[in-house]
């Protein structure tokens, strides 16, 4: 009997195996958990993180951020520390005068922009919950994250944990693409066999 297939799907097994051991290696335990926290993730990353802050559903919440000394432009983003499917959030920008910068909305775990700044000023981001329970979340800060030495360093949390993870999730994809590929051989090969034994 024509065991390809079956060696085939093996082989796409231990690498989906592989990939998750090696994101468990990364991540550690809680990664497991769904307590994956970005800012701990990343530690070193940001100019500004905000503690964990729980909000109700309908109430809203404000955050200021220093967009002074020569800021071009600012990375910032929010993490539903436990995110659940129905969480959504609309976060507005305005600065002291009342201008408005934009209004996001998302209903993922976590999500990121960027925002070009014409004139030193401070920014105010003021976070809704439009879900419909409560929800815990920590809002995060960067200056001028292209020229910022931190994106660029390979040593730097983000060049050892999103580049391996990324990494991880090519090697989990064809993982899942040679098992297929090795059970579309062995059905084929079990056809073949027994087209052959009523020859």
């Amino acid at each position: 009997m024509n065991k390809r297939g079956i060696i085939v799907s093996v082989a796409g097994l231990f690498m989906i195996i592989g990939s998750f051991a090696i994101a468990a290696s990364l991540l550690g335990s809680d990664g497991f958990d769904g307590e994956v926290s970005i800012p701990s993730l990343l530690e070193g990353m940001f100019d500004q993180v905000t503690d964990n802050t729980q909000l109700r559903p309908g109430e809203s919440m404000s955050f200021e951020f220093d967009a002074s000394h020569d800021t071009k432009n600012i990375l910032w983003g929010m993490q539903i520390t436990d995110y659940q499917s129905g969480d959504k959030v609309q976060v507005s920008i305005t600065n002291i005068y009342g201008d408005k910068f934009g209004t996001f909305q998302s209903d993922q775990p976590a999500f990121f922009e960027t925002l070009e700044i014409t004139q030193s000023e401070s920014l105010n981001f003021n976070v809704e919950n439009k879900g419909s329970r409560t929800i815990t979340f920590v809002m995060m800060f960067t200056k001028n994250p292209g020229e910022n030495e931190r994106f660029s360093d390979p040593d730097s949390p983000l060049n050892k944990t999103l580049v391996p993870l990324a990494a991880i999730g090519i090697l989990l994809i064809l993982g899942i693409i040679v098992v297929c590929a090795g059970v579309i051989l062995t059905v084929f090969d079990y056809k073949k066999r027994q087209n052959s034994e009523y020859v």
